[in-house]
């Protein structure tokens, strides 16, 4: 199992190291912690909270500090954060806000993994065989059910009542992903997650799937070298009806309000923390995590977000008022979207786009943050990957070059010509398109700008050329074919 204590678990305000080693002196002893990670601030930095952005270090501390700072009070060390006041938090619960760590094992190394495929796919099923063979040195392969009964029955079928998982592979593309997170039981710890891109364009999928081996590797060693590791915020969403609660769902990207089949604008009324702060009429209303703002929402107009960022999103879809703008909120906020009795129509509900319901009027739906986020392996330090993803994948803020754009227009032209059956094999520069182009339809009569002006639709006769007869030439010279372009 996975032995990673994280500073935000122990709710830690340090001005710096010198405050943890006053820790030590006064704190009683509490059970025993391997390692932790934590976050110094420097001294007179001008921000003093570890829940900063801000990662100037990383203190391994010994397991005698460990053991304190897991006993560790907040209210006792809120002072300094405050020039002449002492802090109480106002917060109704107490928050991971800390994302980013490593993780080592706790024993010599893991001894179960689970392997997770994206299905129809006979690309990942022949990987998940290289995988499974290479990495069986006395570890245990589990794969999916169905996987087992048509596919691999020499490895064991994947129980989330009795499996103790110690981390996951997921190979395909985002959507493995959030089919893997849903196969486990809610509301318990996640085992960290692996994930090869062999599907389509994906945030949560940076390692190559032809580069598994030196990347399990790593994996395997974590307790010689720690693993980077983005702990990704998850939402609880309960559903409710007539004040009864109906059913919990967890999703890693976002949940989903709108009208589903319904002609009209769906009207909702948006709590936060109990407090209402406008209603909603739109075509539907996103609920993201910040691993979701790179999907659904950011479509919808949402903003990206790096995934350790401590916030939910709030993104309307095709809102009636053009001044309703996205909305980031805290994470540790409550948010409770309620479809009132007098909703013209009912509304639908989807979690990751994987589990749809019908809201009926008088239903909620109640957002919090669950205490057990997804612990995803990361190929860089911090959010690292996320930058570089948005900026390969998404194209962010990357200009178009003249060069680029002269690769566009020849792959137009040639797109063209591949439509009027033109072979264009053997066609590379941009300069050949021109001399590549057959003769003119039979029918067609080139007019004094090379333009055509006679159809070869039958319904339409021949245009007068005010007695001028135009000779069609055997062959289109460049500026014609160009015009015609």
């Amino acid at each position: 199992m996975l032995s990673c204590e994280h500073v935000s678990e122990l709710r830690v305000r340090a001005a710096g190291g010198h405050m943890l080693q006053r820790c030590a002196k006064i704190l009683p002893a509490a059970r025993n912690v391997r390692s932790i990670t934590t976050t110094c601030v420097r001294r007179n930095s001008g921000n003093m909270s570890t829940t900063s952005p801000s990662f100037l270090g990383t203190a391994w501390e010994s397991q005698k500090l460990a053991k304190c700072l897991r006993a560790f009070d907040p209210q006792q060390m809120e002072a300094g954060l405050v020039r002449g006041a002492a802090v109480m938090w106002a917060d109704n619960q107490a928050l991971k806000l800390q994302r980013r760590a490593h993780i080592m094992w706790e024993n010599d190394g893991p001894q179960t993994v689970f392997i997770v495929k994206k299905t129809g796919s006979a690309k990942t099923t022949a990987k998940l065989k290289e995988i499974a063979t290479w990495q069986k040195k006395g570890i245990r392969v589990l794969v999916e059910k169905p996987v087992h009964r048509t596919e691999f029955p020499e490895y064991d079928a994947f129980d989330a009542e009795d499996d103790d998982v110690d981390f996951c592979i997921s190979l395909g593309g985002d959507g493995t992903v959030l089919h893997l997170t849903s196969l486990f039981v809610e509301d318990t710890p996640l085992p960290p997650v692996i994930s090869f891109s062999m599907g389509t364009l994906g945030f949560l999928t940076p390692f190559d799937a032809g580069d598994f081996k030196p990347c399990l590797g790593r994996v395997l060693a974590a307790n010689q070298d720690p693993v980077f590791c983005t702990l990704r915020t998850r939402k609880r969403c309960e559903v409710y009806w007539e004040g009864q609660l109906q059913r919990v769902h967890h999703v890693l990207n976002e949940c989903l309000i709108d009208r589903g089949a319904s002609p009209n604008m769906v009207t909702l009324e948006a709590y936060v923390d109990g407090h209402h702060i406008t209603t909603v009429q739109a075509d539907g209303l996103i609920i993201a995590t910040p691993s979701g703002s790179t999907a659904y929402s950011l479509s919808a107009g949402g903003p990206m977000v790096a995934p350790s960022v401590p916030g939910t999103l709030l993104t309307p879809i095709a809102p009636h008022s053009l001044s309703f703008r996205p909305l980031v909120v805290p994470e540790s906020s409550e948010i409770e979207i309620h479809l009132p009795p007098s909703a013209r129509s009912h509304a639908r509900a989807s979690f990751d786009g994987r589990h749809t319901l019908r809201m009926l009027r008088d239903s909620s739906i109640r957002c919090t943050t669950s205490l057990c986020a997804l612990p995803m392996i990361n190929m860089g330090y911090l959010d690292r990957d996320w930058y570089e993803g948005i900026v390969q994948k998404l194209k962010w803020n990357v200009p178009i070059r003249e060069t680029d754009a002269a690769d566009i227009a020849a792959f137009t032209s040639r797109s063209l010509l591949r439509n009027k059956g033109v072979d264009i094999q053997n066609l590379s520069p941009v300069g050949k398109i021109a001399d590549s182009i057959s003769e003119p339809a039979q029918g067609d009569v080139i007019g004094p700008i090379g333009k055509n002006t006679v159809s070869d639709d039958r319904s339409h006769p021949p245009q007068k050329t005010d007695g001028i007869k135009q000779k069609v030439p055997d062959k289109v010279t460049a500026g014609t074919a160009q015009s015609k372009l």
